[in-house]
């Protein structure tokens, strides 16, 4: 797909930036995400990019990213675009192994080095199989292809993970206060619960209309709910608990999965 105009000239700026930034250390830059999975919203989605590089990022690399990505911040920006943007060097983006880790920036967080969870399974998927290329070569010479049972054990493991992450306080549940926090958490699910089904991504547009058709009656009211909140920022804990049983109960139904 051709980005909307905005995200073009967010992308200009941010495409010139990296250049700078890692000369000749730049393999590639693709979108992923709703841009790549064709649910993108202007009032509520973020731009997300993969930057593929050659070598892992250098510490002299790493500070003028941080620079850049100040002077052009994923919120707040000139453009009024959020945006996420992962920096995964060629041998790492390869294929997903636990333990890797790789440099990300987004709205709520600084330039960081992470380590690699089960979603990198499907964001791999996503950028081979439906990535928009902006720089750099076909995704699939630098991708290995992802079985579709590789798909529905990443958003397995995804959903135990976040239930874990929430359960144990390593996710603080002050991160679920507001109410779009806790849209997103529900859509999440949702679409991990159709991965499991399917054996590909899909939007989370896409993940909803598919949970109110499939799903107990009972979560109707929170599904339709989270699509209301999708960017609202109101302190809200009265859901929280209700989030949470969801997120239980989609783990509980996808272990019982044939």
């Amino acid at each position: 797909m051709t980005p909307p105009p905005e995200v073009s000239a967010l992308l200009d700026e941010l495409v010139a930036g990296v250049r700078d930034a890692l000369g000749d250390n730049l393999l590639g830059v693709y979108l992923c995400g709703s841009l790549a999975l064709g649910g993108f919203d202007r009032d509520s989605s973020d731009v997300d990019v993969l930057v593929v590089t050659e070598r892992p990022v250098t510490g002299a690399e790493f500070a003028v990213l941080e620079a850049l990505h100040r002077r052009l911040p994923p919120t707040g920006n000139d453009f009024s675009l959020e945006y996420e943007v992962y920096y995964i060097d060629r041998a790492t983006v390869r294929r997903f192994a636990p333990g890797q880790r790789h440099v990300k920036v987004g709205p709520d967080e600084a330039l960081q080095w992470t380590r690699h969870r089960p979603n990198w399974v499907l964001e791999r998927w996503t950028v081979r199989e439906r990535g928009v290329t902006v720089v750099g070569p076909d995704p699939k010479m630098l991708i290995e292809p992802v079985s579709t049972a590789e798909m529905r054990q990443a958003a397995y493991d995804e959903l135990r993970q976040r239930l874990q992450h929430w359960s144990d306080g390593s996710w603080p549940r002050t991160e679920l206060l507001h109410r779009g926090a806790q849209g997103y958490e529900v859509e999440t699910t949702c679409r991990a619960l159709f991965t499991i089904e399917t054996g590909a991504l899909h939007s989370k547009r896409e993940a909803i209309d598919w949970a109110l058709r499939k799903l107990p009656q009972e979560w109707r009211p929170l599904l339709e709910w989270s699509q209301q909140v999708r960017k609202d920022r109101t302190p809200d804990d009265t859901r929280i608990d209700e989030v949470l049983r969801f997120l239980q109960s989609a783990v509980t139904s996808a272990n019982e999965t044939p």
